[in-house]
């Protein structure tokens, strides 16, 4: 067949995009070769930050103006090199300025590195006994993070608040130190006792956990807002949707959907187009399928659906059967936990090699799957409600995996849309289907084990002025890669993408092939790379929530607040006629953007007032209550509803 290419050079250049608010913190840094840069003066201003006082042109001031600029100096002022001397160093915090500069003036500004200072692994001290660090975290090995080269990741960041996680499952322990104050619930269940009281916790605290603060375990993205919900029902997702979580984690299957699994499919395809994320464990050998006696390879749902990425699990403890031989109940020599097997159990015949045993219990493998992640880890909600193991899992342990690391990817580059960033996920991960032991799951476990410090990277690199994303070492048979977020190179070396693959590229300067570099989709595939200029660059800020049409039926008598966890805290002051309203919860005062709505009501329900304001503010409402003996204030923050009562004769207020 003949390979499609389609080559589109698009000549306008984008216009830059207009400066946002954004967190002091957000530092970026350049090394900027400019001509004539000593006629720059610069002053400084009583926040720290400088302003260009003696410009060369007008034009020139009021790009440097528009943004904070925090450094401005010689990079290497001690070099007797001349194209040195011109090197200066720039820290702003967008990445605009240095690029509004380079478009309108590229004779002055020649040339732009960006570059990340002090960047080394992190390892904080929950790491787990593996830590090159001392552990004040669980007194026990988290062979997981060293698996998925967490630390490596977290040496670029630890996430932002921007990205807000979903938590679609049981209990998340209100009470404990990963979660208190941290967690946002629109359900939260008051279970004691088994996996009610201890399966959200788990998969909640190997995502999200709070990190570094000498305790349990630390989450992979430790700095995400998070907001927590039911599980089991599509409508928990729905609800997460609506209050503002861009990624989903569903640690939970079901044969079936219900009635409306076709319109859940549709539903999923919307959100996925419009960049917002569900990841599904799944399923530890579900049956689904009645007509066999094999569960582990049936298709359970959410995870099956094509718009969820699914996670099916493999080992990380021991990295030959050498290491990690025993005898089985039988008598026969036998190796388990291998690094990077789905099987827990392996047999070794006399040869030395391992064969997967038990598979008819394995967890799920089938053509579904999108990725592996780690089974088994330390299990907090396990300890703190009593479980026996508190080292385990199986897939529900593994969607959290990358649930955290989506997060991580959308800390350094928010603009990534879903698309992008599954295909990211599956072009950094690791190839797995050749080992031995694995052989019996090839290519049934996607596109290989999730590589947290490489997905993050390349999610940066998309994102960088001049920066190179490098595609390289995979030989792919399937699956759609798209790449055309802001990438200025694209390079493809020693790559394979073949049969049903499809390749999706475009940069703002250049896509290379370099040798080793196969290009052979079947009719099935397709390649399309271009080159586009006015793709825009700069950063994205979280917006807020869309509003899509609930596919169930509104429950007009649903029970707010379960378990007495108020967000906002509510005052009236009879004197003064005023209402405020207190944002209490700081997954709440960390969101930006989000709405919420505040009804008053009369003791008959009539709506005296309402006024809707806008996250992290508090808010204030003039309004004349004291004639009644109480009045009532609904809260909606999404799907999230609070009712707050005002007595107002009774307090004398």
């Amino acid at each position: 067949m003949k390979v499609r290419y389609i080559l589109s050079f698009l000549l306008l250049f984008a216009a830059i995009l207009n400066a946002q608010e954004v967190p002091d913190e957000d530092r970026y840094y350049f090394y900027v070769t400019i001509k004539n840069a000593e006629n720059l003066v610069f002053s400084k201003n009583e926040d720290g930050t400088l302003s260009l006082s003696a410009p060369t042109s007008i034009e020139e001031a009021a790009i440097y103006n528009s943004y904070k600029i925090y450094e401005f100096e010689r990079a290497f002022p001690g070099s007797r090199r001349s194209l040195l001397q011109e090197v200066y160093r720039v820290v702003t915090n967008r990445v605009e300025l240095i690029g509004s500069l380079w478009r309108t003036f590229p004779e002055k500004y020649t040339k732009v590195d960006q570059f990340y200072p002090n960047e080394t692994a992190f390892y904080p001290n929950d790491y787990g006994t593996t830590s090159p660090k001392k552990n004040l975290g669980k007194n026990l090995p988290l062979y997981d993070l060293d698996l998925i080269n967490a630390a490596e990741a977290w040496g670029i960041t630890r996430g932002s608040e921007k990205v807000v996680v979903g938590i679609s499952d049981a209990r998340v322990d209100s009470t404990n130190a990963e979660f208190k104050g941290r967690v946002t619930y629109l359900k939260y269940s008051n279970s004691t006792r088994g996996q009610q009281c201890a399966h959200g916790s788990n998969v909640a605290a190997i995502s999200i956990a709070r990190a570094d603060n000498a305790y349990g375990r630390p989450g992979i993205c430790s700095n995400c807002s998070v907001i927590s919900n039911g599980y089991g029902s599509f409508k928990y997702i729905e609800e997460l949707v609506a209050a503002g979580a861009r990624v989903i984690n569903a640690s939970w299957a079901t044969c079936k959907m219900g009635k409306f699994h076709k319109e859940i499919e549709k539903r999923i395809n919307e959100l996925y187009e419009d960049g917002i994320i569900i990841v599904a464990g799944a399923g530890n050998a579900k049956n689904c399928n009645g007509d066999d006696d094999f569960p582990p390879d049936d298709y359970a749902y959410p995870a099956s659906f094509e718009k969820v990425i699914s996670v099916t699990g493999v080992f990380s403890r021991f990295d030959s059967h050498l290491d990690s031989t025993f005898m089985d109940k039988d008598g026969y020599k036998s190796a388990q936990r291998l690094k990077d097997r789905h099987a827990k159990v392996h047999a070794i015949v006399n040869s030395g090699k391992v064969i997967p045993k038990y598979v008819k219990y394995a967890m799920q493998y089938n053509k579904s799957i999108d990725i592996c992640a780690p089974a088994q880890s330390y299990l907090l909600g396990n300890e703190l409600c009593d479980n026996e193991a508190v080292f385990g899992g199986a897939t529900s342990s593994t969607a959290p995996y990358i649930t955290g690391v989506i997060g991580l990817m959308w800390s350094v580059n928010y603009c990534l849309d879903a698309y992008e960033t599954e295909s990211i996920l599956k072009l950094t991960s690791a190839a797995i289907d050749h080992l031995p032991g694995n052989e019996r799951f090839k290519g049934q476990l996607g596109s290989g084990r999730v590589d947290a410090y490489k997905a993050v990277k390349m999610a940066r690199d998309m994102k960088e002025l001049m920066g190179n994303v490098n595609v390289s070492g995979r030989d792919f048979s399937r699956f759609h890669f798209r790449l055309k977020n802001s990438p200025y190179n694209i390079t493809v070396e020693n790559q394979t993408f073949r049969d049903s693959s499809s390749v999706a590229f475009t940069a703002r300067h250049g896509i290379v092939l370099k040798p080793g570099t196969r290009l052979a989709p079947d009719k099935n595939g397709y390649v399309s790379l271009g080159i586009d200029p006015a793709i825009p660059i700069g950063e994205c800020e979280p917006k807020p929530p869309k509003k899509y049409e609930s596919l169930y039926e509104e429950q007009t008598n649903r029970p707010v607040n379960t378990g007495n966890l108020y967000n906002f805290g509510v005052n009236y002051s009879s004197k003064n006629k005023q209402l405020a309203i207190k944002v209490k919860a700081a997954s709440l005062l960390r969101m930006k953007g989000v709405y919420y709505t505040v009804k008053v009501f009369s003791p008959d329900k009539r709506l005296l007032k309402e006024k809707r304001f806008t996250l992290p503010e508090d808010g204030s409402m003039n309004i004349d209550v004291n004639s009644y003996e109480f009045s009532d204030v609904l809260i909606t923050c999404g799907t999230r509803k609070e009712n707050h009562r005002i007595n107002t004769r009774a307090k004398g207020n």
